[in-house]
């Protein structure tokens, strides 16, 4: 689980505060609402249709849910996508141009995971269900 420095600061604050603390705070598991507070850099949120229908073309499209529910995130410009407490099952539809593959990395850029492009006869990739734990960014290009 990925907490921002804010949160594990305060977190250790408490901590020297009341002398206890069972363990890592970020070792705990993902909840049913792990990705309520999930946000992207720089992009805004809008209300998932729940099918991944509404993945535009063009886009990598990422959703705080799994099977493309809750708050869906369009990423369009190429770029390395920095992802807020995204900490457990989302999902995510690659509608971009065909051939371009999407990429998760963890906090050193390393590559984790991959979605192929779309493809010449339409057909788009994507999860339906998948762990953003490790992944920190998202890029689309």
């Amino acid at each position: 689980m990925r907490f921002s420095r804010g949160a594990v600061l305060v977190a250790a604050s408490l901590a020297l505060t009341t002398g206890t603390l069972a363990g890592p705070a970020w070792s705990a598991p993902a909840g049913s609402n792990d990705n309520s507070q999930a946000s992207v850099d720089g992009v805004d949120g809008v209300p998932a249709r729940g099918d991944g229908g509404d993945c535009a073309y063009g886009r990598l499209c990422l959703y705080t849910q799994p099977n493309f529910k809750g708050t869906r995130f369009d990423l369009y410009v190429c770029n390395d996508y920095r992802l807020v407490q995204w900490n457990g099952a989302g999902s995510a539809w690659n509608a971009q141009t065909v051939g371009t593959v999407a990429a998760f990395k963890n906090r050193q850029f390393t590559v984790i995971d991959t979605i192929p492009g779309r493809e010449v006869n339409g057909t788009i990739h994507g999860f339906s269900s998948y762990n953003f734990a490790p992944v920190w960014y998202a890029y689309n290009c």
